[in-house]
């Protein structure tokens, strides 16, 4: 069987949140996951805060994916790229305007990161103050920021321990650096996932459908910040609009290895310890695939949807990132090309850009570029 076109199910590599905010060595953990041989994934368990939180999120999400399309529309903001608030139809999905999920956009952290308007009109998708539906749906700001602020305090850990590994293979790495980004900076940035149900005519076309064209909840993908936090995703019985287990075995979110693999990453069965109630995933973006001199490596995901009518599907990630104006360079002595190896880059799914595409180019020099500019090439190669 064809190794890119048949996924195998894998759980991600697992550590606990008491070892991870604690002295214990887990330098095997991170090597698994985010070295070259892992898939750039790993699952952070053991996090009681997250249940609530994520039901309470979960419903306003729901509740504002079905608002009618007027009162949806009042909270789109074309300025940012629609970077903030509601944002439907906007991005592609191979290729194509993406109708299939409505994303909900804000800042976790503060809602206005920048004071003046000169910084807003400079820095729209970076510097715009959030936007809430506070007559539709007044919970939806507390729920949000109060989730997101749980899911960057938990990456800043990840990301100490990404440090320590980068350090041990780099001696001219920063020590440190990815923390200080994350934990330094206030401009994050959230995405509140509404998956809208796959029509029925649609959903039996996609039973027989090649593997490597079936993300049409959320196409393949590189994220481009530092480091992506991702509390796992609920289905919804649109009928009645009850929480419900997976319908499908086959749904759900998907990684190509650096060497082109296909593997449908799902939490570990059997294990009462680790679920979606006390788990948070966290993923490698572009941007520490370049601090890191391709050290740590981005891979490619997408979200396959439930081919069963009537069920939808609500998700949370949040981006954390360096400041807009951190440089987007490698340690000193690693060449800036060696930050995609080749091997990686011919193994990327069809409209995934390269890194190269983006990144030593005439708009983001290596000599250089900062992350803001490095953000326009990629909302570009993708919009």
């Amino acid at each position: 069987m064809d190794q890119k076109t048949v996924a195998k199910k894998v759980s991600p590599t697992v550590v606990n949140f008491q070892d991870l905010n604690s002295k214990k060595d887990l330098m095997v953990q991170i090597e698994k996951a985010f070295g070259y041989e892992g898939l750039g994934i790993i699952a952070v368990t053991g996090i009681p805060e997250v249940e609530a939180l994520r039901t309470a999120l979960f419903k306003d999400g729901y509740k504002f994916a079905n608002l009618d399309n007027m009162t949806k529309k009042k909270y789109e903001h074309k300025q940012s790229f629609y970077s903030f608030g509601w944002s439907h139809g906007k991005e592609k999905l191979q290729g194509h305007p993406d109708y299939s999920k409505g994303s909900y956009y804000n800042n976790p952290l503060t809602n206005t990161p920048f004071a003046t308007k000169e910084m807003i009109n400079k820095l729209p998708a970076f510097a715009t103050p959030n936007i809430w539906p506070d007559k539709d749906i007044p919970s939806l700001e507390k729920n949000f920021m109060t989730l997101g602020q749980l899911v960057v305090k938990v990456g800043i850990l990840v990301a100490r321990r990404c440090d320590e590994y980068i350090s041990s293979k780099s001696k001219t790495y920063e020590k440190g650096r990815m923390e200080r980004m994350i934990s330094k900076n206030e401009v994050c940035k959230a995405r509140l996932l509404h998956y809208f149900p796959v029509q029925r005519q649609e959903a039996q076309k996609s039973v027989d459908k090649k593997e490597e064209s079936f993300s049409d909840w959320c196409g393949w993908h590189n994220d481009h910040s530092s480091l992506t936090g991702l509390v796992t995703g609920q289905f919804v019985d649109t009928k009645t609009g009850k929480f419900i287990k997976c319908p499908d075995p086959k749904a759900g979110l998907y990684i190509r290895s650096r060497k082109g693999q296909l593997f449908h990453v799902v939490l570990p069965e059997g294990d009462k310890n680790i679920h979606s109630g006390n788990t948070v995933l966290f993923q490698i973006g572009e941007t520490s695939q370049i601090h890191s001199g391709g050290i740590l490596q981005a891979t490619p995901h997408s979200v396959r949807g439930a081919n069963i009518p009537n069920i939808s599907r609500e998700s949370f990630a949040v981006f954390m990132q360096p400041a807009w104006d951190e440089l987007m360079d490698t340690p000193k002595g690693m060449d800036p090309k060696s930050s995609q190896s080749a091997q990686a880059a011919s193994q990327l799914p069809k409209r995934v850009p390269t890194l190269a595409s983006r990144y030593g180019t005439e708009g983001c020099p290596f000599s250089s570029c900062n992350y803001a500019a490095f953000t326009s090439e990629s909302l570009n190669a993708y919009h």
